[in-house]
C-alpha cells in the first residue's frame, strides 16, 4: 500500500512540474498550451482531440456548441445524403431509438479519428447507447463523448438555401469536386441499392462543379 501512494505521489509531482513548465513560458498561458497540444497532436491527434472534447463537456458543460453545428458532406451515404448536401445538427440532450447521430471515435492507440453517421437502435441502463453505422449496419456502443450530434436536416446540393450557406462557409468548390470524384469510384466498386442512380447524380453533381 505504501508502495502504491508513494508511485501515486510521484506522478502527480511529475504532473504539477509539467504544469509548472508551462505557466512558466514566456508566451502567453493560452499559447503555451496551445503549443503543447500542437506538439502531442504530431504522434497523438485522437487523444488531443478527445480531451479536448472531454473538458468541454465535464469541465464546461458543454457539446460541441451551445446548440448546434453545420457541415459538408463528404460521403454517399443511401437514403441519407450525397457530397456536397449540407447537413444541419443538434447537440441531443438524450438520443433517442431511429435517431442519426454524428459519432466520432479514435483507433485504440488513439492516433486516428473516424467520424460516422450511426441510427441509435437503444439507450442502454449504464447511459451508453446502442447505434448501428448507417453504410454498413455495423453496430457499436457509445457513450456522451462519442456523440458529436443529431442529423435534424440535409439542405440537397444546389438548392437557393444551399446556395447561401455554401457561400458563407468558406469551403472550396473544388474540396466538393474532389468529394465526388472519389465517391463515384467507391460506389461504382460497391455493391450498394440503387448504385445506378447513385452514380448519375453523382455524376451530374461533378458536371455542376467543374
Amino acid at each position: 500500500m505504501a508502495e502504491a501512494t508513494q508511485e501515486e505521489a510521484g506522478v502527480v509531482e511529475a504532473y504539477e512540474n509539467l504544469a509548472r513548465q508551462v505557466l512558466d513560458r514566456p508566451e502567453s498561458l493560452p499559447s503555451a498550451i496551445h503549443n503543447l497540444l500542437l506538439k502531442l497532436a504530431e504522434t497523438h491527434p485522437g487523444a488531443v482531440y478527445w480531451i479536448v472534447r472531454k473538458f468541454y463537456q465535464e469541465y464546461l458543460r458543454l457539446y460541441v456548441s451551445d446548440t448546434g453545428y453545420i457541415g459538408i458532406a463528404d460521403r454517399y451515404e443511401p437514403d441519407l445524403m450525397y457530397p456536397g448536401d449540407i447537413a444541419l445538427y443538434v447537440v441531443p440532450e438524450s438520443p433517442q431509438p431511429d435517431d442519426v447521430v454524428q459519432v466520432t471515435f479514435t483507433d485504440k492507440d488513439e492516433v486516428s479519428v473516424y467520424v460516422i453517421h450511426a441510427r441509435v437502435i437503444r439507450c442502454n441502463d449504464d447511459r451508453s447507447v446502442q447505434v448501428a453505422d448507417t453504410g454498413t449496419g455495423e453496430e457499436y456502443r457509445v457513450v456522451d463523448w462519442n456523440i458529436l450530434g443529431k442529423l435534424v436536416r440535409v439542405i440537397p446540393f444546389g438548392s437557393n438555401e444551399w446556395q447561401e450557406l455554401f457561400a458563407a462557409s468558406g469551403v472550396p468548390k473544388e474540396w466538393v469536386a474532389t468529394s465526388v470524384e472519389e465517391n463515384i469510384r467507391s460506389v461504382q466498386e460497391s455493391e450498394v441499392s440503387g448504385k445506378d442512380e447513385a452514380i448519375a447524380e453523382l455524376k451530374r453533381r461533378l458536371g455542376d462543379l467543374v
